[in-house]
């Protein structure tokens, strides 16, 4: 029987997994696919402590590396689900091996909701972003458009002007649905908005050079010179597993946890963007070493 069985091999959990195998602690670290989760797409993180300027993908790889040392981590083996027994421990499924585990911590993260639009994929990492946190400082004194008319999409705008991006909102309706205060805040900071439009495809030679916009009032669509464009019109977190145990989440699907992350179920604590709040690599790590740091005194 492990200690702890750590779902996700993203921020979160391979910081658990330190935490968890310093402290002398059985566990090990499952993926349904490679080690370092949606961090290893990003092109350059420039925000994380301690590190200038580092690719996504050699981040991660340098955390799992330092994880290895401490726990196994085991990729490409997807949970299918959870099961919590009568003496209190969890059977964890696989496709080909159960898990018996004392203690879970879910960190399976979000993915961002995106768009069919022609040329988002493709240049997704490439003038695509889903973080102005993440990516802004990279467009600062250039064009840039923030799709979505939400909080989210507010909250990026004003984040990416403040910083000095030169920044456009493109919103299917003709009114934001952000709160009131974001919207004058919107109008204050002369941010343009393209009303009743949607994106319909990107294009560029390497890198993004051009949004093509459709207005559906006027049934037309335009051409815009852009360098960057940021989606922000939420993100499906992957509460799948928790559902399955019936883990209280909130009106969004993020999991709520107490301030060490333990969850609405006895033996079970989540940590990193499933969470909800801000999305951000240290955060995640921070919540991870919070989760396993807690286990470790239960079991002492």
């Amino acid at each position: 029987m492990y200690d702890i069985v750590i779902i996700g091999a993203g921020p979160a959990g391979l910081t658990a997994g330190i935490y968890a195998g310093r402290a002398g602690l059985n566990t090990i670290i499952l993926d349904a696919s490679r080690s370092g989760g949606t961090v290893n797409t990003a092109p350059l993180i420039e925000n994380y402590p301690g590190i200038d300027k580092i690719p996504g993908e050699k981040l991660m790889k340098s955390m799992t590396e330092q994880t290895s040392q401490y726990t196994e981590i085991k990729e490409r083996t997807k949970v299918k689900s959870i099961e919590k027994l009568d003496d209190g421990s969890f059977n964890l499924n696989t496709r080909n091996e159960t898990y018996n585990s004392h203690y879970v911590i879910i960190g399976t993260g979000t993915n961002p909701v995106t768009l069919p639009a022609e040329g988002v994929e493709e240049f997704t990492g490439r003038g695509v972003s889903y973080c102005a946190v993440c990516d802004g400082t990279f467009f600062v004194g250039q064009d840039v458009l923030v799709i979505g008319g939400g909080n989210s999409a507010a909250t990026e705008a004003l984040y990416l002007n403040r910083i000095g991006v030169k920044c456009s909102m493109v919103h299917r309706r003709d009114k934001l649905r952000c709160d009131a205060k974001l919207q004058e805040d919107i109008n204050n900071a002369g941010i343009n908005i393209y009303w009743n439009s949607e994106l319909k495809a990107v294009k560029g030679k390497g890198r993004v050079e051009e949004a093509i916009i459709y207005n559906k009032v006027d049934d037309a669509e335009i051409s815009v010179k852009v360098n960057g464009i940021f989606i922000a019109i939420g993100y499906h977190p992957n509460n799948e597993l928790a559902l399955g145990l019936d883990i209280l989440c909130d009106d969004s699907g993020y999991i709520i946890t107490d301030e060490n992350m333990k969850t609405s179920v006895d033996g079970v604590y989540a940590a990193g963007d499933l969470t909800g709040g801000v999305k951000q690599i240290v955060v995640s790590a921070a919540q991870g070493a919070k989760a396993a740091t807690r286990i470790q005194e239960l079991l002492l």
